[in-house]
């Protein structure tokens, strides 16, 4: 009787152990290769964030595969930046069976900057005006406490084939601009925001969690000093931006540039534009005496050297905005990549 006894308490203390030492552990997906490099670091070895979209991807142009709905089906939590900038997401998400996946918005409690878009209109070309174009930087509202924002993307339901000359305030009026990661100082708030979000699927490992973010965001902190320090050679006169789309108002902000005007007057990369558009842009960078036109490597950068050339400027299409490079690229992780942008645009319009 002895035998049997033993068996039958060697049974129980592995009905006990072994749970807790083979659980399995949140299944994570992020939209983009930034979210999940961000949330790696917080993840450290205990999960594996995996990208819906693709390096070297443009979100905004991306659409999901059936296997992609099936990888967020089958995820425990999907990061999202938020914002409205996940439009591609949208079909994706309201076909999930109900709660399948928790939805985690890592850009609540970032202050958001409005978007007006930029009017290159002849009222805005005399000099000293440019400073009005944009109407961008002004905080709207704090993300997910009083302010929800919707998508911007109206491309996707046959929006986007406007007649040439008209107008596309339609597109991005008063909407909010989602390129947050763009200021270190609201990825920090991300890191927080992750740690939160896998602590409460893996409370066993939410101290590590918590400290993996505090670490990492107090590298987000020295990332910042050294972008300043990389800028400090451009002159103040010189710290204008042009850029393809809208994804700088937030590095703008933060490092005391100006966004003065854009090729696609609109925050996503996928909108169509009228020559007089482009026209307005070019007599504006004359005016201003802008140093570059500034494309991102994820997106055509046909029109920014179209504009570049008449304007007589440079075309520097080396930006990372929307995703990573590969591991042996410029901007393999989201550090490298602000690193890599900063120094970019230190050596395009440092007056050198």
């Amino acid at each position: 009787m002895k035998r049997p006894l033993f068996v039958l308490l060697v049974l129980l203390l592995m009905s006990v152990v072994l749970p807790a030492a083979a659980q399995e552990m949140p299944r994570v997906v992020a939209s983009t290769s930034i979210v999940a490099d961000v949330a790696q670091r917080v993840a450290g070895d205990l999960l594996q964030v995996e990208s819906l979209v693709p390096v070297g991807a443009d979100a905004h142009a991306f659409e999901p595969a059936p296997d992609d709905a099936a990888r967020v089906a089958d995820a425990d939590l999907l990061l999202v930046v938020g914002a409205g900038y996940e439009a591609f997401l949208a079909r994706l998400i309201e076909a999930l069976p109900s709660e399948s996946t928790e939805i985690v918005v890592i850009s609540n409690g970032v202050e958001i900057l409005g978007f007006e878009g930029h009017m290159h209109d002849e009222a805005h070309e005399a000099e000293g005006e440019h400073a009005e174009e944009g109407e961008h930087e002004h905080h709207i509202g704090v993300l997910g406490a009083d302010l929800e924002c919707e998508s911007h993307e109206h491309e996707e339901e046959g929006e986007h084939s406007e007649t040439e000359g008209e107008a596309h305030d339609e597109h991005d009026h008063g909407a909010c601009d989602p390129h947050v990661w763009m200021n270190p100082a609201n990825v920090a708030l991300w890191a927080r925001n992750i740690a939160d979000a896998f602590s409460t699927a893996d409370p066993v490992n939410a101290e590590t969690y918590g400290a993996n973010a505090e670490a990492y965001a107090a590298q987000l902190e020295a990332l910042d000093a050294e972008l300043r320090d990389i800028l400090a050679v451009v002159p103040e006169d010189r710290r204008l931006l042009v850029t393809n789309h809208e994804f700088m108002a937030y590095f703008a902000e933060a490092y005391g540039f100006e966004v003065i005007g854009t090729v696609l007057p609109a925050i996503t990369s996928t909108v169509e534009v009228d020559p007089r558009t482009l026209a307005d842009l070019i007599a504006l960078i004359d005016e201003a005496n802008a140093g570059a036109v500034f494309a991102e490597v994820s997106g055509n950068p046909q029109l920014a050297e179209i504009v570049a050339q008449e304007a007589g400027v440079p075309v520097v299409t080396n930006l990372y905005s929307e995703t990573l490079s590969t591991a042996d690229g410029p901007a393999a992780t989201y550090i490298d990549l602000m690193r890599h942008n900063a120094s970019v645009i230190a050596a395009a319009l440092g007056g050198q």
